[in-house]
């Protein structure tokens, strides 16, 4: 791909695993997609995305017919990307491109979405290719700096926020395994901003939080499973996976052992 480009995706309830060797922003319109990567998975929907950087494998799951992606692809050598790099003074694929990552929109990134749909719609008909091009390049910029300012916000330390709470951050989490929750409704619970939150959990659990949610989901299905008789399937349900496979392959990707051999070391 030599051109970057922003596109619908009616995924529906198609299911699938994909590699791309260009990074990939997968912006939630309509419905809900599942989408796993090796050490984290989530669901995308309104107001939600998923950074998925190159080379990272990736299976998705459409969980409504309705379910509809803003798909934005990165090429990695558009001299558009390389300007807009410039521009914003940072490295993508060193920043926001890193690593996978689930993000909540802000507030006022959700208008954006109605208009991106709705050029995009326009693209579609008859245009010049030019107007094309020109489309793809307003949504992109729009988009990645969101991002970038979103990455590059300096969080205010408070003191009586300089620390997590630990033992809030868990036992939510734990309430939440069956649907878990997204960076921002954990920042509010917290009474952090979102940025600050991220901050603090890279710094003292060297994780994001959406990996250290991942990390508490298996360790509780290892824990069932070694100790109970739960079917897998009812406890693919209770961790919040939409089915048995997508919980076994997490599991098998977090642990290096299958659930069913995990079982046979029962306590």
């Amino acid at each position: 791909m030599k051109e970057s480009q922003a596109r619908r995706n009616l995924i529906a309830r198609q299911s699938g695993e994909h590699l791309h060797d260009f990074a990939q922003i997968l912006i939630g319109l309509n419905g809900r997609m599942e989408c796993e990567f090796a050490r984290e998975s989530g669901q995308i929907s309104s107001g939600t995305l998923a950074i998925a950087p190159d080379g990272e494998t990736h299976l998705f799951s459409g969980l409504s017919e309705a379910s509809e992606l803003l798909v934005i692809d990165l090429a990695p050598f558009d001299p558009f990307i390389q300007a807009l790099e410039q521009s914003c003074n940072i490295s993508f694929k060193e920043t926001i491109l890193q690593h996978p990552e689930f993000i909540t929109l802000s507030p006022q990134m959700l208008p954006m979405l109605d208009f991106a749909a709705s050029q995009l719609a326009l693209s579609d008909q008859r245009i010049s290719q030019q107007s094309r091009y020109q489309i793809n390049c307003q949504l992109i910029t729009l988009f990645i700096t969101q991002l970038c300012q979103q990455y590059s916000a300096t969080p205010v330390i408070d003191s009586k926020n300089s620390r997590l709470n630990r033992s809030r951050l868990n036992s939510y989490i734990d309430r939440r395994l069956s649907c878990p929750p997204g960076n921002l409704e954990l920042a509010n619970i917290l009474n952090l901003s979102e940025s600050h939150f991220y901050y603090l959990c890279q710094k003292e659990l060297c994780q994001t939080p959406q990996q250290y949610i991942m990390s508490r989901r298996m360790h509780r299905a290892r824990f069932l499973l070694q100790n109970s008789d739960i079917p897998q399937g009812v406890l693919a349900d209770e961790l919040g996976f939409s089915d048995v496979s997508s919980f076994s392959r997490a599991f098998k990707r977090y642990f290096n052992i299958t659930p069913g051999n995990a079982r046979k070391m029962k306590r």
